[in-house]
């Protein structure tokens, strides 16, 4: 390898190792060499120009992008062409810190101090792999998986210093694709042969995807006899012991996972869903502030992660077995939330998003929580009417907390007209978020069913001039979405209707008309609604004092 013709980027933020590494390319030949001290400042460099080697510093600053987040951003927005090579390097080497270096898939990780011999030694080595693999990589990056799978197999049928590379991308390959059996075709050597980690991995999480979770455990077990570090396996246990329905151990092996090495997103979104399943909701707050804090420097950033943070505090909240509890989550969620007014991650990624809106929902919730119905509703109404307002389409961030509320309220066809939109936007909601609707939507089920059948046969009876059976119905229906707009102006409808054929209102339908008053009263409603309420309200003060 001739480093005289090759672009160098060095990011590092201390000077004078800078000046080091700047040197030591130097006199491997390098001469054209760029320095940079920050990961923001070299995403801007990459924007212009291509790089053929990139060494970075995994700490760039507390407040600044690591090189962690760098790497994710360059290759996700691909920044870098597919033959760069990116080789990380750091003075730490906890185990955590060396683990999360290696999930981000630089082409090396090197730990200080180092030699001029090793690092040139590296990057000669990840060069000559890429320059080998550089047509499969491109077709992956353009998306051509079939093309780039056909041309591996041709790289496979001569033999190479890169076999086991080829393998690697293979399978990965045919798990984008969808056919983990023949994965499992190209791992069949690995199975009963030798020991190599990636392939034994890669091995059990084949067989997680083929639903052979005994297989998937096995080889996982195996792999820890020999590795009992590999944060890998342990995710692998976790996720086939859930799909056994085995809870306790899934937990186990998730909390393990995030042990060894807490800096993976995936892992933590796969801790939310355990814990979530497993009613382990402060496992699920958790690794909700850690997604947060891995993402809000990086590519993947979204309001959505502080959302989360929030949400699953009040989760907590929700489920907690005694007030003194219920409180200190609540509190612990309106803490964040007043910090999010000042968090200059959040102003910067997401300038439109509206704290003051979101707190709204916040409070809506809150007042759910502690069976404040009432209270509840008229936050949210509040809030819908602040989103209307400000947004000709209602930003994701807002709509879980806004569905949460819906469900508790009994506002189900909102809550589905809500869930709709968001199926429409497709892969805009973050994974922490939809797991936690599809747990409510499971669980209101049975509730909007209900619902639903007595609604229907109220206006049925209605329809048939049977008042008081229609009353009946609508309040069975009542019973299962508690402050429903439109169930309440139903009940008086029909209470009208009942005083209307009587000429006059006994005490109990007084005291009736009054409750469903104040279901609706002070709400901002829907145009047909409002209508509605205003003409049922003037009839029936004909009847009744206010």
């Amino acid at each position: 390898m001739q480093f005289s013709n090759k672009q160098v980027l060095i990011v590092e933020d201390q000077r004078p190792f800078l000046l080091l590494l700047k040197g030591l390319m130097h006199s491997m030949g390098a001469s054209d060499v760029v320095t940079k001290s920050s990961a923001e400042q070299a995403v801007s460099l990459c924007k212009k120009h291509k790089f053929d080697v990139i060494i970075c510093d995994l700490h760039l600053g507390a407040d600044n992008k690591s090189g962690y987040e760098l790497i994710e951003e360059l290759r996700t927005r691909r920044l870098i062409n597919p033959t760069s090579v990116f080789i990380l390097i750091s003075a730490d080497s906890a185990r955590p810190i060396v683990l999360g270096s290696i999930e981000r898939r630089p082409d090396d990780f090197l730990v200080k101090p180092f030699s001029q011999v090793q690092l040139k030694s590296r990057i000669i080595r990840a060069w000559q792999k890429r320059q080998f693999l550089q047509q499969a990589y491109s077709l992956i990056e353009q998306g051509e998986c079939n093309s780039a799978i056909d041309h591996i197999e041709s790289l496979l049928d001569s033999p190479s210093h890169y076999k086991g590379h080829c393998e690697q991308l293979l399978v990965e390959l045919y798990w984008r694709i969808g056919q983990p059996e023949k994965a499992l075709d190209v791992l069949n050597d690995y199975i009963d042969g030798k020991p190599v980690l990636w392939a034994q991995i890669a091995i059990a999480k084949t067989y997680l995807q083929l639903n052979e979770l005994d297989k998937a455990i096995t080889t996982a077990k195996r792999t820890l006899k020999r590795n009992r570090f590999n944060a890998d396996a342990h995710d692998i246990l976790a996720q086939a012991q859930q799909k056994l329905d085995d809870g306790e151990k899934a937990l186990d092996a998730i909390k393990e996972a995030i042990k060894l090495s807490p800096y993976s997103l995936l892992r933590h979104f796969k801790a939310c869903e355990i814990g979530r399943l497993n009613d382990d909701l402060v496992l699920a707050a958790n690794s909700s502030l850690a997604i947060w804090n891995l993402s809000k420097r990086s590519v993947h950033k979204t309001s959505l992660h502080w959302c989360g943070i929030i949400r699953s505090l009040l989760d907590v909240a929700e489920c907690a077995e005694d007030r003194k509890q219920r409180n200190k989550y609540q509190q612990e969620a309106l803490l964040t939330l007043q910090r999010g007014k000042f968090d200059e991650h959040l102003q910067k990624m997401d300038r439109d998003f509206d704290v003051d809106i979101f707190g709204t929902i916040v409070n809506a919730r809150i007042s759910a929580i502690d069976g404040k119905l009432i209270d509840a509703k008229r936050h949210l109404s509040t809030s819908q009417t602040m989103l209307d307002e400000k947004y000709t389409e209602v930003p994701t961030a807002f709509i879980p907390d806004s569905i949460n509320v819906m469900y508790k309220l009994g506002e189900f066809d909102d809550a589905l007209q809500l869930t709709s939109l968001l199926e429409s936007r497709h892969d805009e909601l973050d994974q922490n978020s939809a797991n936690m609707l599809e747990t409510q939507a499971h669980n209101a089920r049975k509730s909007i069913a209900s619902y639903q059948q007595f609604n229907r046969e109220g206006i049925q009876h209605y329809q048939q001039k049977d008042y008081e059976r229609a009353k009946a119905s609508f309040a069975l229906a009542q019973g299962f979405a508690p402050v429903n707009t439109g169930v309440a102006l139903n009940l008086l409808q029909c209470l009208l209707q009942i005083v209307i054929k009587e000429d006059k209102a006994e005490m109990k339908l007084t005291n009736e008309c009054k409750r469903l008053f104040k279901l609706i009263d002070d709400m901002s409603l829907k145009a047909p609604y409002n209508e509605k309420y205003t003409n049922l309200r003037d009839e029936l003060s004909k009847y009744i004092g206010f």
